[in-house]
């Protein structure tokens, strides 16, 4: 099975994506939704509830984080249906010490100017980027995380291209990686 992680800053269409993928049949998750992965967490790593409207003094002490072994069960659960391509489309910041889970990392692309602009035109339910607190960490941590990434040879999609095209590019990318991955039998 291979298993790609597709991931982008805030805003870059990460659900968008996951929910695209599983309408035309592949298995997809958007990691976001799974409460027992995902949560704010201390520094010390222990999960915490996040304040309707954190100020940056509470963004700066906390974390959204993956759960490791949580994401080793999606993946094993994934695995134990057979299931060819496993794509798991989200963010969290201790996602690069997870990177050994996944076969490769595509990175959404979008510009800061984009970001800002999406997450302040988002619907109501995804409220990070709402107030001007998580919209300013959201842009702050915005270099940081796209850097990051691309150090770390990820491929990159445009992703302010319009939806069905960022598939149609992820989906030809990761045919292109597929075929360049070491034989998995």
């Amino acid at each position: 099975m291979l298993v790609f992680l597709v991931t982008g800053p805030t805003g870059a269409g990460k659900s968008s994506v996951a929910r695209r993928l599983q309408q035309r049949g592949h298995h997809a998750v958007s990691l976001d939704s799974d409460r027992l992965l995902c949560a704010w967490t201390d520094a010390a790593g222990h999960p915490v509830a996040r304040p309707a409207e954190p100020d940056l003094a509470w963004l700066g002490l906390h974390r959204w984080t993956w759960n490791a072994d949580r994401l080793d069960d999606i993946i094993a659960e994934a695995a134990s249906r057979r299931v060819d391509v496993l794509w798991l489309c989200g963010y969290a910041a201790n996602a690069l010490q997870l990177v050994d889970r996944f076969d490769q990392v595509f990175l959404l692309s979008i510009s800061r100017n984009t970001m800002i602009r999406r997450l302040r035109d988002r619907p109501v339910g995804h409220d990070f980027g709402y107030t001007e607190e998580t919209l300013s960490a959201a842009s702050t941590y915005y270099r940081e995380f796209v850097s990051a990434w691309r150090q770390r040879g990820t491929v990159t999609i445009d992703a302010s291209q319009n939806l069905d095209r960022v598939v149609a590019d992820l989906l030809l990318a990761a045919l292109e990686a597929a075929l360049d991955l070491p034989d998995r039998h």
